[in-house]
């Protein structure tokens, strides 16, 4: 088993955790600790539903990108095709950056309360 293949691994078992805790934040109407940080006080944000509603859709569309891209990779079903698995690649890093950042404007706008 190469490095690939485990990291492809871990790429889909981040993606089936992240689409976990999107179904439960969304049936249990409370943030789970994974997208705001260990201590947070969630009791005391501005608007929590509002945080959920906003990015529900994304966190659940990440796992399910994250899931799908890391069982290409562990499947090789790109292996003959270099250029693809490489943009198979950067896709998940873009995706990842990208909902890291909505994250973060989402926990300043909805749980904080900080706008521009």
């Amino acid at each position: 088993m190469s490095f690939g293949m485990i990291l492809d691994l871990l790429i889909v078992a981040c993606g089936v955790y992240i689409v976990y805790w999107a179904i439960q934040m969304k049936s249990s109407n409370k943030i789970p600790e994974m997208l705001v940080g260990k201590g947070f006080p969630t009791d005391r944000a501005k608007d929590p539903e509002g945080f959920i509603k906003h990015t529900f859709p994304f966190t659940f569309l990440t796992g399910v990108i994250l899931l799908a891209a890391g069982l290409l990779g562990a499947l090789g079903i790109f292996q003959l095709y270099p250029a693809a698995d490489m943009a198979l690649r950067v896709v998940t890093v873009a995706v990842i950056v990208g909902y890291g950042i909505l994250l973060m404007n989402a926990q300043k706008k909805y749980l904080v309360g900080i706008t521009k």
